[in-house]
């Protein structure tokens, strides 16, 4: 069953994941499947993108709109810029 989460712990999940794979760039859906651990249970979809949506407004992660697809999200260079600019 998705967990219901305020985001908090999975942002600072998320953070984690990108800290040890800096160059890791994914989809909202992407995350949820592979970055965030499933032992207990699975982090609700809506869950991960309130902690997406956090992240990227205290840019502390980059959001990369692309036409006609789901956005990426990704790690936010020294200079504040997504890696993938």
């Amino acid at each position: 069953m998705p967990r219901s989460d305020d985001g908090g712990g999975v942002g600072e999940t998320i953070l984690r994941y990108l800290r040890d794979h800096p160059n890791a760039a994914d989809t909202a859906a992407g995350i949820r499947q592979w970055w965030l651990p499933h032992e207990d249970a699975e982090y609700s979809a809506a869950a991960v993108q309130t902690a997406l949506d956090q992240l990227v407004a205290e840019g502390l992660i980059a959001r990369v709109d692309r036409p006609g697809m789901p956005p990426v999200y990704c790690r936010v260079n020294w200079n504040g810029r997504s890696r993938t600019r």
